[in-house]
Parts: structure tokens; sequence; C-alpha cells
């Protein structure tokens, strides 16, 4: 896998059946990512996942539900990859965009989605990003007009320098963190 490299990114892996688990830990971590997991249960992986830069979820765990830990990544900006038994699984539409992998695939093909995914975002504009902000938006305010003055006011406050981009930030993420900095000041503003 030289030709995949993630450079030490912290990756979440959260998968039930430890063979399945344990061959992709090994795959990620011949492509230089650090670990977090694997991860057994929704609790053990949602304690992990504040600390995760990138993340491989399994879907299909019977009675347990993993979409409240693709909430908790969605909000970080995280990129994920889902990862089920089924070629077609049933999800919720706010999860449409993401990729599905099926176990039936090897190890390095979830590695090799998994690094497209990490590197989707290189090279983008803020821009480039407002279809995916105003997503993230609706996703918490139901009235479209509010969410879309949301995310205007993300980017006046970006443009604006008053909230600077750390060095070597992730443009996304930094932009994710202004809206939900705006979203935590108050959402009565967006309504009027």
């Amino acid at each position: 896998m030289a030709d995949l490299d993630f450079k030490g990114k912290r990756v979440l892996v959260f998968e039930d059946r430890h063979w399945i688990a344990a061959e992709l830990a090994h795959h990620l971590r011949v492509a230089n990512a650090t670990v977090l997991g694997p991860c057994a249960t929704v609790a053990e992986a949602t304690r992990k996942a504040p600390f995760s830069e990138l993340a491989v979820l399994a879907v299909d765990l019977g009675d347990r539900m993993v979409f409240p830990l693709a909430d908790i990544l969605n909000a970080r900006a995280v990129p994920y990859v889902f990862f089920t038994d089924s070629p077609n699984p049933v999800l919720p539409e706010r999860f449409a965009n993401v990729d599905r992998i099926t176990k039936l695939a090897s190890p390095r093909m979830v590695v090799e989605r998994l690094n497209i995914r990490c590197h989707a975002m290189d090279g983008l504009s803020a821009v480039d990003l407002v279809p995916k902000l105003r997503l993230m938006a609706r996703e918490h305010i139901s009235d479209h007009r509010a969410a879309d003055r949301l995310v205007e006011m993300a980017l006046r406050r970006a443009i604006a320098d008053l909230a600077p981009m750390p060095t070597g930030a992730d443009v996304e993420v930094w932009l994710f963190r202004i809206m939900k900095g705006l979203m935590r000041e108050g959402r009565g503003r967006f309504l009027n």
C-alpha cells in the first residue's frame, strides 16, 4: 500500500466482528494511519469519535444504531464510510452522500475508498463547499431561508477574518466550526 498514506491521521474503526475489524486495522496501519479501536460497541466508538479524523463505520449491528455516531462525525466534518453486509442498506436520507462499502470488498478497497473520501476536499475553496454547508445548516434548521442565512453569515465571518483559519487547517472543518459557533450564539436571529 505504498500509494496510500494517511500520514498518521487518526481513523476510528467501528466493527463488531473481531476478524474483520482486525484486518481493517492492519491495512490502515500499513497505510500509516493511527487506528482508534477497533471498537465493537457504539459506546466505545462514541467515546473515541471526538479524537478521530476519519472513520469506518459498520452499519449492520442488529438493534444497535450507528447513525447517532455518524451524526457526531458529520457535526465535526469528519470524513467516513459505511461498511455494510448489504449492497443496498436502508439509510436515513441525511446519509445519502456517504460511501457504502459492502463487507464482501477487500479491506484494501475500504482503505482506498476512505483515502478518496479523505482527499475529496483537497484544493476546494469555500465557494465549492457552499452546497455541503447548506446541507448541514438545513439538517439543523428546518426553515430553508434561515439555514441559507446561517451559511451566508458563516461565509461573511470567514471573509471578515473574525475567526482566522489556523495554518494547515482544512477549509471545510474551519467553515463548519464557524457555522456551529454561530448556531450556538443564537438560532433566533436566523429566523428574522
